[in-house]
């Protein structure tokens, strides 16, 4: 909650509070508490970001505001201006100390100050509607300073308290209502009682209503008086989640004389109930060892077996069955389907292995609240998938002093092998030329789409027919719709990645998956949130993660992935991307309705999401591997730089859905005309030009519309073909076109890698990566020049490794030298990753 500057912890070791003045001393006049919080209270400039009112708490220096106000500029040098507009008037040099975004606090510091006027603290007590209060501060900022290079004169208002706003049924003052006049300016000023002390910090308000709020004391006490808890936890691996580890905290007090603090640690593994640790004080650091989650269970599958008309749903132990005289695991299978010959799918979603089911009877299917035995030989269908693992462990560390809490933090610990994105292998999605009559061949469709998505990894383009409640899959390889499936509503956000489509029923709030090789329902369940599904995403070539609302969440069971942001926020939320790449990793987003317009890229990076920013690029659309961002001004990379100045003359680009060839698009007019050029990424001259293609897509290069080329536009090399789906969205129009051979026809010479090298091994496999490259003067050779010990290339590009079991988990850097016969080299480099 808290966010503290370590350097300043030694000087709040002297802060001191006045007491409040004696009922017997008598009250100050209206006009004496006007000069006690003029003096007081300081007109707040923020670099680059704005201003406000501050006032001082302690002769020191010590100056309370809003959070808000200095939002964004906590690392900056502060002005503080005490008696602006006056000849008294001093300019203060303050640095943030600590901040509270939910109570919208702030706390700032002056070096070297002493002997500043300051405010008392005072009480709640006897405060009600229409007792008398006082504010000061500086509305509309600089707006009402006579000379604009001046600082404006303090504004000091009286009114009276309107309402005391509680939460938690009366037990806890939220805001206090005042009807004194304030606007903008004000946040974070002082509002004082008829003693002339802080009763409350100003806030908020509705402009021309008379309707203000101020931050009571008693938060405001709170913010100051609660420790500050330093807690950093250990790394945490799968192999450490039930060994003990070391947890160390240190507190820090704001205030002298403040009772020293008992600490606790709280461990939540998963979905366990929290564990409770009191910790100990060895040499000023607060210790305990415990084991980051509890006794894990023996290893379980989410099993749902259809029985009758019904069907049971929950998790049972992973047990060993046998079809035909094959024994496997549970986990090992995706579906059993109990006909008169029964089928097995397994967890790949491709293979199948038919034969007698045995040693499959009756198992313990626990559903949460209960467990009950099921006979699974009666059900007609078995659907499996694996249970989670524990991904994460939240670690909150509490601070507690006579018995009631007073400050707490938490850290979420993530375990460093549970992100990673599945291994996924789009080519093992064959996509072969279709039998088409003429050059230009149009395929209408059954009905009038509403959205179109790319999945098999662009073997497939799924089409969303709201009328009769289908997803219809049109197969590039067929030229035909040749599968449809169904839906529950008509309304729904869906996704498709290489095996599945992923459906988002908003009316229902529910998720469903389907294979995309055996076109059955796989999976049902609600999202980890409670918010309606608005936005389902993912990448066409991939296995996961499924994005869901801007969050991660694991294909197999839809829940929530511990994958933070760049500031180690969790979940990390990639907002309204809508364009993956097809790996998965890379999402593009963009606004071009503001000027100057932005854009924008969310990189999957382990278990971080990193966020890069971009302006006037518009359109930015990842190509298949995630490398380079497809914009309507050339192309850049995923972090949208720039590699070379001339990347920008590609004009309007698109990417193809495999490979690294990519379109740059001409616009029709009046629905007439509009041509493709067909580039390979690493050259810069054309392979070959359809300036009379007649697509017949008009676009300005703004993106504005929901559905522009890039939901229109498919360059699909291995089909040798172009699909466009016209603005009346009720056909595919399909363009003849052999990238491959008009490349061999060209007078360019090339000399491309055109494969993509694995990105993790288990210690104790061996890694067969075959690396294909493209080359117009053939004699093509490959050198190692860099890899881990017992990696080798074969005379053909073969790369092969078998990685010895006591490997630890870590990165191997690989870099080879490509050449061909005419001398022309170039590097191909990767990382991989031994996984434990």
């Amino acid at each position: 909650m808290f966010r503290t500057i370590a350097h300043v912890v030694v000087f709040l070791g002297v802060l001191v509070f006045a007491k409040q003045t004696s009922a017997q001393e008598e009250k100050p006049t209206k006009v004496e508490i006007g000069r006690r919080g003029k003096a007081a209270t300081a007109f707040v400039e923020v670099p680059k970001i704005g201003s406000g009112t501050a006032f001082c708490i302690h002769p020191t220096g010590l100056f309370v505001t809003n959070e808000h106000v200095i939002h964004g500029g906590e690392k900056a040098e502060i002005s503080l201006v005490l008696d602006p507009s006056l000849v008294t008037q001093r300019v203060l040099k303050a640095k943030v100390v600590r901040t509270d975004k939910v109570h919208d606090l702030a706390l700032l510091r002056v070096d070297g100050a002493k002997d500043l006027p300051s405010l008392q603290l005072g009480s709640m007590e006897g405060i009600a509607e229409l007792s008398e209060v006082i504010a000061c501060g500086f509305p509309l900022g600089r707006d009402l300073s006579l000379d604009k290079k001046e600082y404006p004169a303090i504004s000091v208002n009286a009114g009276s308290v309107t309402a005391l706003r509680y939460k938690a049924k009366g037990r806890e003052l939220d805001h206090i209502q005042i009807d004194v006049a304030l606007t903008y300016g004000n946040s974070g000023g002082p509002v004082l009682d008829t003693k002339g002390q802080i009763i409350g910090v100003v806030v908020s308000g509705i402009p021309a209503k008379g309707i203000n709020q101020a931050i009571p004391v008693s938060t405001l006490d709170r913010f100051l008086n609660a420790p500050d808890i330093a807690f950093t936890p250990p790394e945490l691996t799968r192999e450490s989640l039930e060994k003990l580890l070391e947890f160390k905290a240190g507190v820090v007090s704001f205030l002298p004389k403040t009772p020293e603090p008992s600490l606790k640690l709280l461990l939540q593994a998963g979905d366990e109930e929290a564990r409770e640790f009191p910790m100990k004080k060895q040499g000023g650091v607060w210790v305990v060892s415990a084991k980051p989650a509890g006794k894990i269970a023996a290893r379980r599958v989410e099993i749902s077996a259809r029985i009758g008309t019904g069907a049971v749903t929950g998790t049972t132990e992973d047990v060993v069955f046998k079809v035909g005289d094959k024994p496997m695991r549970l986990s090992a299978v995706r579906r059993i389907e109990f006909k008169e010959k029964p089928v097995v799918l397994l967890a790949d979603g491709r293979t199948t292995i038919e034969g007698e089911i045995a040693n499959l009877g009756t198992v313990e299917i626990d559903l949460a609240d209960q467990k009950i035995k099921v006979d699974l030989m009666k059900a007609t269908q078995i659907t499996l998938s694996a249970a989670p693992e524990i991904m994460s462990v939240m670690a909150t560390v509490i601070a507690i002093v006579e018995g009631k809490e007073v400050g707490r933090t938490e850290s979420r610990m993530l375990v460093l092998e549970a992100v990673r994105p599945p291994i996924a292998d789009s080519a093992s999605v064959k996509i072969t030329p279709p039998t088409l009559d003429e050059d230009k061949v149009i395929k209408r469709l059954p009905e009038v789409y509403s959205n179109v998505v790319v999945g098999g990894g662009g073997r497939y383009l799924i089409f969303h027919l709201p009328r009769i409640k289908r997803l219809a899959v049109f197969d590039v390889n067929e030229a035909r719709v040749t599968k449809y499936i169904p839906l529950t509503e008509p309304d729904i956000a869906f996704a498709a990645g290489l095996d599945s489509v992923v459906i988002g029923l908003k009316k229902a709030g529910k998720l469903e998956r389907w294979s995309l090789t055996t076109f059955e329902l796989e999976k049902t369940a609600s999202p980890p949130f409670k918010e309606d599904i608005s936005l389902v995403v993912m990448g066409d070539g991939s296995n996961g993660p499924v994005v869901v609302n801007g969050q991660f969440l694991d294909l197999d069971t839809f829940r929530g992935l511990p994958i933070v942001d760049q500031k180690g926020n969790h979940p990390a939320s990639i907002g309204g991307a809508r364009f993956p790449s097809a790996d998965g990793t890379v999402f593009g987003s963009w606004n071009t309705h503001y000027s100057p317009s932005s854009s924008t890229t969310f990189v999957l990076e382990g278990g971080m999401v990193n966020r890069y920013e971009g302006g006037e690029l518009h359109h930015v659309i990842p190509g298949p591997d995630g490398k380079t961002v497809f914009t309507a001004k050339g192309i850049v990379s995923r972090t949208l730089q720039r590699s070379e100045a001339d990347d920008a003359t590609y004009g309007y680009c698109l990417p193809a859905v495999r490979g690294d060839y990519f379109l740059a698009l001409s616009s029709a007019t009046g629905g007439k005309g509009g041509g493709f050029t067909v580039y390979l990424r690493g050259l810069k001259q054309p392979i070959v030009k359809l300036d009379k293609a007649e697509h017949g897509l008009s676009f300005d290069g703004w993106d504005r519309e929901t559905d522009g080329p890039w939901r229109r536009v498919f360059l699909i090399p291995d089909a040798k073909v172009i699909a466009v789906l016209p603005s009346s969205n009720d056909r595919v129009v399909l363009y003849k076109l052999d990238v491959d051979a008009a490349l061999e026809k060209s007078d360019l010479d090339y000399l491309l890698v055109t494969s993509r090298p694995p990105r993790e091994v288990k210690a104790g496999e061996t890694l067969s990566y075959p690396i294909r490259v493209k080359s117009k003067k053939g004699g093509v050779a490959f050198n190692l020049d860099l890899g881990p010990k017992g990696m080798a290339v074969s005379a053909t590009g073969v790369v092969t490794w078998t990685v010895p079991v006591g490997t630890p988990a870590g990165n191997e850097e690989v870099i080879l030298t490509v050449r061909d016969k005419a001398g022309q080299e170039i590097f191909h480099t990767f990382t991989v990753k031994v996984m434990k």
